[in-house]
């Protein structure tokens, strides 16, 4: 019978005691693993309840091999004791054994817990379509369980399927016409493509979904020549320069013709499309490939463009849709074989152990050399990535490995007032835990060979942290060097370090530096050879510089604050960085009464690191205040260098305080200094046009984009024209209007 209560505290002490009841009586343990993983990985179980804190010790938690004999291997508890780590397990066949009595809270139903897993050191491409949908189905029981509280199951989860400072030498190029600026490239020789390049006459660059090609041969007579007008579903992300061949990498937009909503089931696409430009005032159609996803990284080496991109297929849909309906293979395209997309064969898919995230990885090569008649080479991986790292010889891809929240499955066999209040205390503190609880993340490490068009996969491994960027990896004599953040540096309470890690080539651990910088986050990081320069932030500037020389034993060898810090660092020489970010300063919130930190102007740095144990700050240059910006912040492409005159540029609006909170527009262009250990930072272009009356902030249409140089001529690209330069003088040449 259901009773009513009229005095609130006393409801509040029954639903307690219900619940309570609940939670002791009627619940059991949820065990949620994968069935194979990576060699160099850590094995993970998760488990609704907690264990004990000395339930390995105790024995209460042991491995055996395949023969049944206990093995010894290091194991940790993670997530309140709801995530069973295994590490250093090698190859084989194991089961993971847990006691009833290792958990927490006395469970009236569990029973022990045996989860068999294996560990592998190479993998096979999928075997089956039933392999693949089986991979999926999965993806969506976990998220049902996690999000809508839906059934869960008690036995383990089955996949159902088996040198740096180069990069200062390469600010100019000279083959195909006169000396002329090339892409900021993190490593020298792998070009990365960008929205504004040059063969040393003609400019190619990106307006819209076109590409405009410009004769810049006189830079007092520029002119439009051609231009490239793409679909009205494609966009242009990066553009190379190959010989006679303009490649333009492009999203795209296909829509489902068999939908009732094509565009909205459609597919996004990473194409690359080719073009003879051997006449560049007429550009002519070669031949487009494409891939399912969204662009990760492109790459260009030994005449080999690398193409990767991450995809989600629409799995969801497997919540009312018979699977057998739903295709979840990515697509590919080659206009050279069919004018349809199509799906990717089993055999070119692979699912890497320990893989739970529903996403692919998707890589492809082409050959540039006669490619009309060369087939891509692509392969798919189920395991997403979100940094790219290319080295010569490999690529490295990293994902971020989330540890989600796990909720507790409840079994009621009271009456419906009772079942009610407990599901809704379940929900609201899954909820809560999810809000308030930060989510530990750590990084997987993929390792791909490269040769020529071949592609493999030859090693993987597991880190405790986030990855900042790709100038936060490196490969140097036979070891990958990686720089992360553990924890999070918000709060009163920070929980944030600082990590450098050294692999061999089968990425296995050989050295490490930890726990630098507790409380703050990085910022930027640059590998030099031996050397590694990394700088966090949280109310001053630390550059920490690294010694790499033994890969065993790094160490730290000095460290400079300075306030402000840099979000982007250049090798200038091999005793001086220069580093681009903000200037900080602190203020003390009217409320609180508590200090806090605010960006100021942007801040240019020349860093003298000669005496590795001492560094120092040379020189500095602060351009505006509050709210000035530049795009080199988070995009070293950006970057302008010319190694003649020691020029480095970037564009820039500048911005000025107004008062305690406002800010003023100040002006919009770019600036250009010229850098040197002997002669610090000096200012020699000024390129930034003041603002017109009233106006109140920089025009989207004519920001300058890019800066590019050909022999003595300076070229500013914004989106509707390109400006001619002296590049000694800096006196205006000459213009066009790009439309």
């Amino acid at each position: 019978m259901k009773k009513r209560f009229y005095v609130g505290g006393l409801i509040l002490i029954i639903a307690a005691i219900v619940v309570g009841a609940v939670l002791m009586l009627g619940k059991k343990v949820e065990v949620e693993a994968t069935s194979k993983v990576m060699v160099n990985h850590p094995y993970l179980i998760h488990f609704s309840h907690g264990l004990n804190d000395a339930s390995i010790e105790k024995k209460q938690v042991y491995i055996t091999n395949s023969a049944g004999d206990k093995v010894d291997v290091t194991m940790k508890l993670l997530n309140n004791n709801q995530t069973l780590a295994i590490l250093n397990a090698k190859s084989g066949k194991y089961t993971a054994h847990i006691e009833k009595n290792a958990f927490k809270d006395i469970l009236s139903n569990s029973e022990k817990q045996e989860i068999t897993f294996e560990v592998v050191d190479e993998i096979k491409h999928i075997a089956s379509k039933e392999d693949l949908q089986n991979f999926f189905l999965t993806a969506v029981k976990k998220e049902r369980r996690y999000f809508t509280g839906g059934e869960a199951e008690t036995t383990a989860v089955s996949e159902s399927a088996d040198m740096s400072m180069a990069e200062a030498k390469s600010d100019n190029a000279s083959g195909g016409g006169l000396d002329h600026s090339t892409t900021n490239n993190q490593v020298e020789g792998i070009e990365e493509g960008d929205i504004v390049v040059t063969d040393g006459e003609f400019i190619y660059s990106t307006y819209d979904n076109n590409i405009i090609i410009t004769d810049a041969r006189d830079p007092k007579n520029i002119k439009q020549v051609s231009k490239i007008a793409l679909d009205q579903y494609s966009y242009p992300m990066q553009i190379m320069v190959h010989d006679e061949m303009l490649i333009v990498i492009k999203d795209q937009w296909i829509e489902s013709k068999e939908s009732k909503w094509p565009y909205m089931d459609g597919t996004s696409l990473t194409t690359a499309a080719f073009y003879n430009i051997e006449d560049p005032t007429n550009p002519t159609f070669i031949r487009e490939v494409g891939q399912d996803g969204y662009m990760s990284g492109v790459r260009k080496y030994n005449d080999i463009l690398y193409i990767v991109t991450n995809k989600t297929p629409n799995y969801w849909i497997l919540y009312d849709t018979p699977v057998e309906d739903v295709e979840l293979r990515p697509y590919t395209y080659d206009s050279e074989e069919d004018e349809k997309i199509a799906p990717m064969e089993i055999d070119q898919l692979t699912i890497l152990p320990g893989a739970t995230e529903p996403n692919y990885t998707i890589i492809s090569a082409i050959d540039l050399n006669n490619f009309e008649n060369k087939k891509v080479e692509t392969k798919g991986f189920l395991g997403g990535s979100s940094n790219l790292y290319m080295s010569y010889n490999a690529i490295y891809l990293t994902a971020n490995n989330y540890e989600m929240p796990t909720t507790l499955e409840i079994e009621v066999d009271g009456d419906a007032e009772s079942k009610k209040i407990s599901e809704d205390a379940a929900q609201t503190s899954i909820a809560r835990d999810m809000i308030i609880a930060p989510i530990s993340t750590n990084t997987d490490i993929y390792k791909f060979s490269i040769d020529g068009t071949n592609i493999a996969f030859a090693a993987s491994t597991s880190i405790e942290g986030t990855v900042l960027n790709q100038f936060s990896m490196d490969e140097y004599d036979g070891h990958f060097r990686i720089a992360v953040t553990e924890g999070h540096s918000w709060g009163a309470e920070p929980t944030s370090k600082n990590h450098l890690y050294i692999f061999n080539d089968r990425l296995e651990k050989v050295g490490e530096v930890t726990d630098l910088a507790k409380g703050e986050r990085i910022y930027s990081a640059r590998f030099m050879g031996d050397k590694a320069y990394i700088v966090t932030f949280k109310e001053v500037d630390p550059l920490f510089v690294i010694d790499l020389t033994n890969p065993n034993a790094p160490k730290v060898l000095g460290e400079l604050k300075i306030p402000g810090f840099s979000n982007y660092l250049h090798p200038l020489d091999e005793n001086h960085l220069i580093g681009i970010g903000y200037d900080t300063k602190t203020m003390v919130d009217s409320y609180s009464k508590q200090p806090f930190t605010v960006t100021g102007g942007i801040k240019i740095s020349l860093f003298d690191i000669t005496d590795f144990s001492n560094p120092k700050e040379q020189d500095n240059v602060i351009i505006g205040g509050r709210g000035t910006y530049s795009e080199v912040q988070y995009n070293h492409k950006v970057l302008f260098r010319n190694s003649e005159y020691s020029y480095f540029g970037f564009p820039i609006s500048i911005y000025k305080e107004k008062g305690e909170y406002d800010i003023q527009y100040q002006g919009s262009g770019a600036v250009v200094y010229e850098i040197t250990a002997e002669n610090g930072i000096q200012l020699k272009g000024d390129l930034v046009t003041p603002p017109a009356p009233g106006e109140e902030y920089e025009s989207w249409e004519s920001m300058i984009q890019r800066m590019v140089y050909i022999d003595d001529t300076l070229y500013t690209v914004s989106r509707n024209g390109i400006k001619s330069y002296d590049l000694q003088t800096f006196n205006s040449l000459g213009s066009v209007r790009l439309q």
